[in-house]
């Protein structure tokens, strides 16, 4: 039987990336590991099933299954109840696109090396992207706060506070809605539906959603800022080699320029080996000799994720911390960079890097020496771009407590202790940490958070200078500490 509708909310916008895309599909590269959805033009596209999956389970943190349910639809197991969902999300296809290629590799915890069979690439879509957005809420008239919910979540949206697509906790997907329109079609009289097909259906703004109501409380979260300069060259290795130089610094587009970056999953592996380096010390428990073995870590993934395993319902996936990319403050013309790579010359390259005020960035020359002769091996001279004297952005980390509601206590308390050991530099990032690259200074950490508990309230506004986890008051360091020591014993309890 057809449902009744009283009126309709039709919602377009546009998405601005505010990192990196992967929304992963066939037909793409067959030369990349994990390519891009394409759709039947042979365009990049946000399938509407990704964007209402992502909307959804942005909402799912904060509401019951009840509410969900009847404005997102829902199927009972025997098939026999349920209804379709009330918001039409439609595709979103992506004009213009770009794609770059970023590369992906686990490292073997015992060795500090490339880990056998564990280097993937995966094509993405950059910073800046802009993808249409398409919403139609249809209302019956027993709706209650339908305009209220949907409400929250286009403000969600405008915060860029939900993410599309995979790799979320790794840098991607981090999306803002910009250039809002609502208009609301009146169906349950002549005069609505004639204003409807005449184009002049009455326009909305985003108050006009709200009531009081039909709000949820928002789940509950901590953003951390790490405010930082480099010490020594940080950098993180491109694929490709250059002519005169043959390791090259990553860099990523946004608004039509280049600039060196730090992706999330580089910058997640520095942390989550520090997060696992620390559990093993405390509980006593030995590095696993098989790379799949060794990042299964109590509290390590609740915060930073589980690998997918076959047959295993209990999998709880996704990390609850997400970790954003990090750019240079410095913008690069395409043309420029393209030089810099084509340089024949060590002259060549010097001028093309001046010309992007790179002057203190210069190439570095390795060699490996023969163990026997001590002289230079043979065939192992390589050079490499220093980056020195380049400004960064904040390193930017977002902790969803919802997703660790059980270990809040002692998942914040292992995150404090990994920034304690960025602060105090013995986290090193991205390429050639055994080498002396990737040493970094903070200069302070800003933590802000939202809903939490009276006992956590010092955390919704903090700064730490140098990132000193000291500046916290004693009753709010006690009470983690406390919380620390008792999940360390009760699974070294459980281990035995």
């Amino acid at each position: 039987m057809a449902r009744k509708i009283q009126s309709r909310l039709h919602i377009t916008g546009t998405l601005v990336a505010q990192s990196p895309i992967h929304v992963g599909g066939i037909g793409g590269n067959s030369q990349v590991d994990l390519a891009l959805a394409v759709n039947g033009q042979g365009q990049y596209y946000i399938p509407g099933t990704s964007l209402a999956g992502a909307l959804r389970g942005w909402m799912e943190m904060s509401i019951n299954y009840s509410t969900l349910a009847t404005l997102w639809g829902f199927q009972e197991e025997n098939g026999r109840v349920g209804h379709a969902s009330f918001v039409l999300v439609e595709d979103a296809a992506i004009e213009g696109a770009v794609s770059e290629i970023r590369e992906g590799v686990g490292i073997n915890r015992i060795w500090g090396t490339a880990e056998d069979k564990f280097k993937y690439n995966r094509a993405i879509l950059p910073k800046g992207t802009k993808i249409p957005l398409n919403i139609t809420l249809d209302i019956s008239p027993k709706s209650d706060n339908e305009k209220a919910l949907l409400a929250q979540l286009l403000k969600a949206l405008e915060n860029g506070e939900i993410r599309l697509g995979a790799a979320k906790t790794r840098g991607l997907g981090r999306v803002k809605l910009e250039n809002l329109s609502i208009r609301e079609h009146n169906l349950g009289n002549r005069n609505g539906i004639l204003k409807m097909l005449q184009g002049n259906s009455d326009r909305l703004n985003l108050n006009d959603l709200f009531n009081s109501d039909g709000q949820f409380p928002q789940a509950s979260q901590i953003t951390i800022e790490i405010h930082w300069q480099p010490q020594t060259s940080v950098m993180v290795k491109a694929e490709g080699d250059g002519i005169v130089v043959d390791i090259l610094p990553l860099v990523s587009e946004f608004d039509n320029h280049l600039s060196f970056v730090l992706p999330g999953s580089s910058i997640k592996g520095a942390l989550r080996t520090q997060a696992e380096r620390i559990v093993r010390t405390v509980c006593h428990w030995p590095t696993q000799q098989y790379f799949q073995e060794q990042i299964e870590l109590s509290l390590v993934e609740d915060l930073f994720g589980v690998r997918a395993k076959a047959n295993n319902q209990n999998n709880k996936g996704i990390g609850s911390l997400f970790i954003d990319d990090c750019y240079a403050n410095m913008r690069i013309n395409h043309h420029t960079w393209a030089d810099i790579q084509s340089s024949k010359s060590n002259s060549d390259l010097r001028q093309n890097l001046n010309r992007v005020n790179l002057q203190t960035t210069q190439q570095a020359f390795h060699v490996a020496i023969d163990r026997w002769t001590g002289g230079a091996a043979d065939s192992f001279l390589y050079s490499n771009i220093e980056l020195i004297g380049v400004n960064w952005q904040p390193i930017r980390l977002q902790l969803n407590l919802k997703r660790i509601q059980e270990n809040q206590l002692p998942g914040i308390a292992l995150i404090l202790l990994v920034l304690r050991d960025l602060a105090e530099g013995r986290i090193a990032l991205g390429y050639g940490t055994n080498r002396g690259m990737g040493s970094i200074e903070v200069v302070k950490i800003i933590i802000q958070g939202r809903n939490l508990a009276d006992s956590l309230k010092e955390l919704e506004s903090k700064e730490l200078p140098n990132g000193n986890i000291n500046e916290f008051s004693p009753s709010v360091l006690n009470y983690l500490s406390q919380a620390w020591q008792d999940w360390i014993h009760q699974n070294i309890k459980e281990s035995k």
